[in-house]
């Protein structure tokens, strides 16, 4: 079972630079959104130190970060808004400062303040209601299922379409820029 531990503020100060960098983000600023940032480590074998586990697991897969919207409970008794949890060991051992704002600044867009006629919602307590923003893009793929039906199985169809469209930004150099569809990067001018 992972072991938890609250990151230090240097990380929440990385968190806060790509906030400001970022349009995307001014939303979180605006409804004055907290979020709480935390390390989760895996289990290692007390002989040889190797990891017995994931730190973290989205719908069974090894994640290096997961963003969450707190309760009602956890943000009265003084935690955040939403929380941020990352794999420290990942954080730590492998991971290059851009691939570390690379991660939080996913995590971060996940996050959005709840709407109701272009105003901010806010809970009985004064703290700002959240919503989950969705991946622009979102799959589950079977290798052998591509292998065995080809371009008629949706491994390939989907794969075909995301190259098509967004390819540039998932694989630059084997995708040319696509003029006629474009996703904003949300950076500040």
């Amino acid at each position: 079972m992972p072991t938890f531990k609250k990151c230090p503020p240097e990380v929440r100060a990385i968190g806060n630079s790509l906030i400001a960098e970022f349009e995307s983000h001014t939303p979180l600023v605006d409804a004055k959104v907290n979020v709480d940032f935390i390390f989760a480590y895996c289990d290692r074998d007390e002989e040889t130190n190797e990891p017995l586990n994931d730190a973290i697991k989205h719908q069974g897969v090894r994640a290096y970060g997961l963003a969450r919207i707190l309760g009602l409970k956890d943000r009265v008794m003084g935690r955040g808004d939403a929380e941020i949890i990352i794999d420290g060991d990942w954080w730590h051992e492998t991971a290059s400062e851009e691939q570390q704002r690379a991660l939080l600044d996913h995590e971060l867009h996940h996050l959005t303040p709840k709407l109701t006629k272009k105003q901010f919602t806010y809970d009985a307590h004064g703290r700002p209601k959240l919503r989950m923003r969705q991946h622009d893009v979102q799959f589950g793929w079977f290798a052998c299922i591509a292998e065995r039906h080809g371009k008629n199985s949706i491994e390939q169809m989907q794969a075909s379409s995301l190259m098509d469209t967004l390819g540039q930004y998932f694989w630059p150099t084997l995708a040319p820029m696509q003029a006629a569809k474009q996703v904003g990067n949300g950076k500040k001018k």
